[in-house]
């Protein structure tokens, strides 16, 4: 008998996980990708590689929290650019009232299970000499880690024997269960997994109409970074600051919010920036207010030589939550995307989570609340053998 054969969409982070898990189980796995390689374009190229578990909706922190685990067994926290360097998140608080905010943060991330503590002003430097000095505290999260996610996909991918990948081949067309390419091939499986970002719900068959592709619109953000020259790396800590959140849910036009990531390298990535639209051209003046949030919170970020500026685009959807499950209504097409800024942290959980469910297993975590169809309900297909 035949294994169970499965086509993956996308060889970022996401798709090579997906890979990953699902060759663990037996099955054979087809990757395709337009680019080159795995993890030299889209989001998984274009962003800073943390691994963080956030304060906010409990299965969200559910499904950080599992990724974050899962890396650091994939990854043996070795430092450099193929392994997990646990570098820790240190949240800061401006003022009194951000710093009542961290404290609730810490208490629920407690009652998860979440190793943190908060930090007063006159601990705070002793962590991290290079912050300002009128800072109200902060919220340490010690787990939490850098990857980089380029070296890290393409580690796991090396790592993932009998996988026929694909590059340089673009999809034109997916059906429940078939693909087209773009020479005319056509490919059919027992599952197909698109996992391409914020091209994510571009090629499905038939389906422009669907009244739940009307309200699971991917949803681009681009931001912008940049990172510095080496020997600069004057951080520990993943240093974000409290107000971050507001800017990462709900956005409508520009937000911009310190969040700077060591790398080990001895480079810091300066971030970030958010506002709708794909990736373009870099904007100097929105770069600049990075920068600038950035120097708020590490005088002479701004006197640091910066080595290279870009741009990428996160897959958002309307409801703030990924998509990991069946395309609604067809049993042999599953999507997995929409993660917004946590698809790094969060890619070995949604695959463990796509490859349970497509293999019929009991799930580690709840699937309700990604299922594809949630919005309207719709039956979710699972594994046709």
């Amino acid at each position: 008998m035949d294994r169970h054969h499965v086509i993956i969409i996308g060889a970022g982070i996401v798709g090579v996980s997906c890979a990953h898990q699902l060759i663990q189980r037996g099955s054979r796995v087809t990757l395709i990708e337009a680019g080159p390689g795995p993890g030299v374009q889209g989001a998984t190229a274009a962003g800073m590689g943390h691994i963080v578990v956030n304060d906010g909706e409990p299965e969200i922190l559910k499904l950080c929290l599992r990724g974050r685990e899962m890396w650091r067994q994939l990854l043996d926290e070795n430092v450099g650019d193929r392994g997990y360097w646990n570098t820790g998140t240190l949240w800061l608080a401006e003022d009194e009232e951000q710093m009542h905010g961290l404290e609730g943060a810490r208490d629920r991330l407690h009652s998860a299970g979440v190793d943190s503590h908060t930090v007063q002003a006159s601990e705070l430097f002793d962590l991290e000499p290079a912050l300002n000095r009128d800072l109200a505290g902060g919220l340490r999260i010690p787990h939490d880690g850098v990857v980089y996610a380029p070296k890290v996909t393409a580690r796991l991918l090396s790592q993932t024997t009998e996988v026929e990948s694909r590059f340089g081949t673009r999809v034109t067309r997916v059906g429940d269960g078939l693909v087209t390419l773009e020479d005319g091939t056509e490919m059919k499986a027992d599952a197909v997994v698109i996992a391409s970002g914020i091209s994510l719900l571009d090629n499905l068959a038939g389906e422009e109409d669907s009244p739940w592709k009307q309200n699971l619109k991917i949803l681009p953000r681009e931001g912008h970074l940049a990172i510095t020259a080496r020997g600069t790396g004057i951080l520990r800590h993943h240093v974000v600051e409290a107000g971050y959140q507001k800017g990462a849910h709900g956005v409508v036009e520009e937000a911009v919010a310190c969040a700077i990531l060591p790398r080990p390298t001895d480079q810091l990535c300066l971030g970030s920036s958010r506002r709708p639209g794909r990736a373009g051209a870099v904007d100097p003046g929105v770069l600049k207010k990075v920068i600038d949030r950035c120097e708020r919170f590490v005088p002479g970020v701004r006197r640091l030589p910066i080595l290279r500026s870009w741009t990428g685009a996160r897959a958002a959807t309307m409801d703030g939550k990924p998509l990991i499950g069946p395309v609604p209504g067809w049993n042999r097409t599953w999507l997995v995307g929409g993660f917004e800024g946590l698809g790094i942290t969060q890619a070995p959980a949604a695959a463990e989570l796509l490859a349970q469910r497509i293999h019929a297993e009991t799930c580690t975590l709840d699937a309700g609340p990604w299922d594809p169809g949630r919005m309207p309900a719709l039956s979710a297909g699972g594994r046709s053998d």
